[in-house]
C-alpha cells in the first residue's frame, strides 16, 4: 500500500480500514476537518458553517449507474485523481454534510484507501460523532426503574440481527449536569454499525417516545476506552444463540 497519511484525519481513516474500534475517531475528525471539494462555492474556504446563501456547485461522478459527489483528505489525493488541474474548494465535512443531505459521497476516489459515504451513514454519523463514547465526563451507572419495554423490543430486534453478537445495558448522563440520564447501548457486533444503531434508534422511538439514547461500538478483543472496557464488564441482556449463521 502506498498510502502515507499526511494528517491526523488520513491517520485515522488507515487505522479505521482495520480496526473497528478507530472508526468514531475517522468519523469525528471527518466531520471537523476541511475537506477537498471538487467544484466552485461563493463562500470562503474552510468554512464550518454555511448561512445558506452560498452557492454550491459540487462535481459529481458515475459508478455502476450511481452519482457520487468526490471528496478528498488532502491536496495530495485529489490531484492523484485529476488528469488536469479543475477548481476546487475547502469546506469543513460537517458543513458539507449538513447542506448535502441524501447525497452520496466517494472519499478520494482510486486511491489505496478511500471510502463511500452512504446517505445513512452521514446522517448518524452527523448526529453521533460526538457520542457518549468520546465523552470522558459522564457519569454511568445502572437505572433506578429498568426499562422492560425497550429492552423487549431491542431483543426482538436483535433476534432478527444475527450480526449482533451481544448487548449492553446502562445509563449515562454529562457529570454535573441536571439532564436526566439517557440509556446507553453498548453494542457488539459485526458489519454496517451504523446501519444497526439507526435500527436501534428508530425501535427506541416508538418504546420510549421523546427519549435520547446513546449507542457505543463494543469490541471485547481489543483495548477500549474506559467507558467502553465499563460496559463490557456489565452482564449483557443479549447475547446471539450458538451457531447462529450470520445474514
Amino acid at each position: 500500500m502506498s498510502f502515507v497519511p499526511e494528517n491526523k484525519l488520513e491517520e485515522a481513516m488507515l487505522q479505521a480500514v482495520s480496526h473497528a474500534r478507530s472508526r468514531p475517531l475517522f468519523y469525528r475528525l471527518l466531520m471537523e476537518s476541511d475537506l477537498y471539494v471538487l467544484g466552485e462555492s461563493s463562500g470562503p474556504d474552510g468554512s464550518d458553517t454555511l448561512t445558506g446563501g452560498e452557492l454550491l456547485n459540487i462535481d459529481s461522478i458515475t459508478r455502476d449507474g450511481k452519482s457520487y459527489h468526490p471528496v478528498f483528505t488532502s491536496q495530495t489525493r485529489m490531484n492523484a485523481f485529476l488528469p488536469e488541474p479543475r477548481s476546487y474548494f475547502l469546506l469543513r465535512g460537517r458543513a458539507l454534510f449538513e447542506c448535502t443531505r441524501g447525497a452520496f459521497f466517494v472519499l478520494n476516489p482510486n486511491s489505496d484507501v478511500g471510502k463511500v459515504l452512504a446517505p445513512d451513514e452521514i446522517t448518524y454519523w452527523l448526529a453521533h460523532a460526538h457520542s457518549a463514547a468520546d465523552q470522558t465526563d459522564i457519569v454511568v451507572g445502572q437505572p433506578y426503574v429498568y426499562p422492560k419495554k425497550l429492552i423487549k423490543a431491542l431483543c426482538v430486534l436483535f433476534m432478527s440481527r444475527s450480526r449482533i453478537a451481544a448487548a449492553r445495558l446502562a445509563y449515562a448522563a454529562p457529570a454535573g449536569s441536571r439532564e436526566a440520564a439517557y440509556p446507553l447501548i453498548g453494542l457488539e457486533a459485526d458489519g454496517d454499525v451504523p446501519r444497526l444503531a439507526q435500527e436501534i434508534f428508530e425501535v427506541a422511538a416508538t418504546a420510549l417516545p421523546r427519549t435520547r439514547i446513546d449507542v457505543v461500538y463494543l469490541d471485547p478483543n481489543v483495548p477500549g476506552t474506559p467507558l467502553q472496557q465499563h460496559l463490557l464488564s456489565l452482564a449483557p441482556f443479549y447475547r446471539r444463540a450458538p451457531n447462529t449463521t450470520h445474514n
